[in-house]
């Protein structure tokens, strides 16, 4: 029993011991966690990364039935298209839907965040602002709390990215 023998000599080989243990044991966790999970997908533009959790599989295929699915990824409307925005924007998102998975909080029906909705709609207007420049700045019409609202691309085209409202 050398470990038992040197513990005993030294105070503090115990508590490395232990401490280099705890390390091995989560990292190890989280390398395992990350590749059963498929982690280095969500680093490429491929919408089918998107669906590895099967919640994402409906809005998934109602990608593919909607009016991008030829011209756009799940990214080019998702993320900002500067690269620190995109990496920042993907690891924000990453450990949200991490969470959300985990602690089984996934809200259904799916809805952006606030911060999704500006991306998204900054994205549409850095792809079709050069037509759609009149509508861009439009407020909405109705009742007190929609009133002084700038109108959104989604607010009238819900269904171009995704055949469904998701």
């Amino acid at each position: 029993m050398k470990i038992v023998d040197e513990a005993k000599k030294q105070p503090g080989f115990l508590a490395v011991l232990i401490l280099i243990i705890s390390v091995g044991v989560v990292l190890g966790h989280g390398i395992y966690t990350f590749v059963y999970a498929k982690g280095f997908s969500y680093m490429s533009d491929d919408p089918a990364a998107c669906k590895n959790c099967h919640v994402m599989n409906q809005v998934y295929e109602s990608w593919e039935r909607g009016g991008h699915q030829h011209v756009a990824t799940c990214n080019d409307c998702h993320v900002p298209h500067d690269f620190i925005g995109k990496w920042l924007m993907k690891a924000e998102s990453g450990f949200g839907h991490s969470y959300a998975f985990t602690a089984k909080d996934n809200p259904v029906p799916f809805t952006a965040n606030a911060k999704s909705k500006r991306v998204i709609q900054n994205n549409c207007i850095e792809c079709h602002g050069d037509y759609a420049a009149p509508s861009v700045h439009a407020k909405q019409a109705g009742g007190s709390d929609a009133q002084n609202e700038s109108l959104s691309c989604a607010s009238c085209h819900r269904q171009v990215g995704h055949a469904h409202n998701y």
